[in-house]
């Protein structure tokens, strides 16, 4: 979807919405900032617009995934940036739904009353599991099972 209309459809939810799950695209358009340059997500200007949106909202955090990491800043002023799992390029089958697999890894781990570094932790670990085939869910198992590939595969620096 083209910027001017994702912030047009985004921005009157953002008083109505506790928790944001947003890519790097979709914040630059919420916060109307540029946060993708040639493809390379700017981690600096990722967080920049998390702040900007929780301003516009009454979100109690905000959460912007991308390939290689994620940044989360919540209004109690917590800010964590935390990388992704290093999926092995032979494991790699497509990205189809893994922002979304990252997000219900995230909610999740919030139902559960995790804290929002476990929160990031479950959301990545989905989302490497996603990875891992064609489909939106085929291959995204179990909680502990989410958790065991992540750390079996390990963490980006």
């Amino acid at each position: 979807m083209p910027r001017d209309g994702l912030a047009r459809l985004a921005r009157p939810c953002l008083p109505h919405l506790d928790t944001l799950i947003v890519s790097d695209y979709e914040i630059g358009a919420i916060a109307e900032c540029e946060t993708v340059a040639g493809g390379v997500t700017d981690e600096a200007a990722c967080r920049d617009a998390a702040r900007r949106a929780l301003e516009l909202g009454a979100m109690d955090v905000v959460v912007v995934h991308y390939v290689y990491g994620v940044q989360l800043v919540a209004c109690d002023g917590t800010e964590i940036r935390r990388p992704s799992v290093r999926v092995p390029d032979d494991a790699f089958a497509g990205a189809n739904g893994a922002g979304d697999a990252f997000a219900a890894g995230f909610l999740c781990a919030r139902q559960e009353g995790w804290d929002c570094d476990r929160r990031l932790t479950l959301g990545h670990a989905a989302a490497a599991c996603c990875l891992r085939s064609i489909t939106t869910s085929d291959s995204v198992g179990t909680i502990r099972e989410c958790l065991d590939l992540a750390a079996a595969w390990g963490w980006r620096s």
